[in-house]
């Protein structure tokens, strides 16, 4: 589409789409604001936390469940169980993008409640595996199930807030990731030291003690999350609070109404910001997705006890939690992601740089903790990048799904490489995590450079961006502008 086309829809956009909503004087306005935030932030976030830290619970104890007996009470050999942590990806893989369009035919709370209630029976069922087909087929369809919360939350999170207010609270839901790290190898600690019995292994124990939950708050979800600022409750919002929650979603391009909008679609398959993305995921899954199952492993192999090394896996997320909500933090202050993610894999960088060149265990064990301080704040910058500069429900959910579908098909790749003929020191698995987090900083530096330059390049052809009202900005949509609507600008 030329400029010119793109100019003169857009000013034709200002006058469609009058609103209907009555006007709040300013005054009254920035109060409800205040308060609106608030009740979220109290609410919808802390919920999505807990979400996530069931999701990344019961996605990681495997791993934990290994220094536990699983090997054993399962009878794996040879490759058996890195096969096995290679299945949830094929499932997560495979229902990410239809996932995104579910939730708009049902509603978010439906289809996150439906999803959670199933993986936690998947997940509880993997303790009455007695196979490696059995565990295989937990792992396969828990990955499917689990797929709805990584990618939705980010959506649902659009729905309410702001561009430049995604990334924190998507660093607040995602740190329950490195929170379920941390209470994960105390789990398995306590499991292992305290209650073991003749009737179940510890292994057992631990998938029921942490997949049950995951069902019974499935199960709450159906009336605790929000859907949408148009169906918040009564007893939540005040009629005035619900208008300004409905003016932001509508200033944020979450008026589409249609369940698939094939333009949006084909729009985000053509972006070429989601190729870079896509890129930057991948290179982020691979090293990602091998620490999380590997380094309780990695940690009993420094010389560390079964029950010890679940213990020490706890002070490397710890690290990553206050690095995940500093450096989003930033990020949303400076309305820059590029080079907070390239900064940060440069820190995992150093994390793996140490582990390779080092036999020292302490020296090890910091390079682990640098990984994770590297990695982990990598995941809500980016969710928020792409939802920060996708315009469109369906041209936003789409292309969150498809960085996630493209990282998740080559975290498989991460689950394969710290074989145990490589064992202690895994030159390979290092080395590959390092290569890919390079090409990390490679893309995001470059993504950060061509965008800057994009909104320079607009800068001087339409001039500086003024505020667009949500008429416009939905008119952007229906006729197909999205993002290259002339006073749209990149998060950089």
């Amino acid at each position: 589409m030329s400029n010119d086309s793109i100019a003169e829809k857009a000013a034709v956009a200002t006058h469609e789409n009058k609103s209907r909503l009555v006007a709040i004087p300013p005054s009254e306005r920035d109060a409800a604001i205040k308060r609106l935030k608030l009740k979220l932030d109290l609410r919808l976030v802390p919920y999505l936390a807990l979400l996530y830290l069931f999701n990344s619970l019961d996605r990681g104890n495997i791993g934990n469940a290994r220094l536990a007996g699983l090997e054993e009470g399962t009878h794996l050999t040879g490759n058996d169980f890195y096969n096995a942590l290679s299945f949830f990806y094929f499932g997560y893989t495979i229902s990410q993008i239809p996932n995104m369009f579910i939730m708009k035919k049902v509603t978010p709370a439906i289809l996150v409640g439906v999803t959670m209630i199933m993986w936690g029976v998947c997940s509880t069922s993997m303790a009455a595996a007695k196979s490696y087909s059995g565990l295989v087929a937990a792992r396969f369809f828990m990955g499917i199930f689990e797929a709805s919360v990584g990618p939705g939350a980010p959506i649902i999170l659009s729905f309410f807030y702001l561009r430049h207010e995604l990334a924190w609270r998507t660093a607040l839901f995602f740190g329950s990731s490195t929170f379920a790290g941390a209470f994960g190898g105390l789990i398995a600690y306590g499991v292992s030291k305290n209650l073991s019995n003749k009737t179940l292994a510890p292994w057992q124990l631990l998938f029921i003690i942490e997949g049950v939950p995951t069902i019974f708050l499935g199960i709450i979800t159906f009336f605790i999350l929000p859907n949408s600022p148009e169906t918040l409750e009564s007893w939540f919002v005040t009629p005035q609070e619900k208008q300004v929650a409905i003016e932001r979603a509508r200033s944020g391009h979450n008026t589409d109404t249609n369940a698939l909008d094939k333009r949006q679609l084909i729009a985000a398959f053509k972006d070429y910001k989601n190729i870079f993305t896509c890129l930057i995921y991948i290179g982020l899954n691979i090293p990602l997705a091998s620490y999380t199952s590997f380094l309780p492993t990695i940690i009993n192999l420094m010389g560390y006890e079964d029950a010890k090394a679940q213990l020490m896996t706890v002070p490397p997320y710890a690290c990553a939690i206050v690095c995940v909500f500093a450096i989003s933090w930033s990020s949303d202050r400076t309305r820059n992601r590029g080079f907070h993610v390239a900064g940060s894999a440069l820190v995992a960088c150093i994390g793996y740089i140490l582990l390779i060149s080092s036999g020292n265990v302490q020296a090890n064990y910091v390079g682990a903790c640098f990984v994770a301080m590297g990695l982990y704040p990598i995941v809500p910058l980016m969710l928020s990048w792409v939802a920060n500069n996708n315009v469109g429900h369906t041209k936003r959910a789409v292309s969150i799904a498809m960085m996630n579908t493209f990282g998740q098909c080559f975290a498989t790749v991460g689950t394969q490489i710290y074989k145990t003929s490589t064992a202690p020191r895994f030159f390979m698995g290092y080395g590959v995590c390092l290569a890919f987090t390079v090409v990390m900083i490679v893309f995001s530096l470059a993504l950060a450079v061509i965008l800057k330059r994009e909104n320079s390049r607009r800068d001087f052809e339409f001039g500086m961006p003024e505020p667009t009202t949500p008429e416009e900005q939905q008119a952007a949509v229906e006729n197909g502008i999205y993002d290259n609507h002339p006073g749209f600008r990149y998060f950089t």
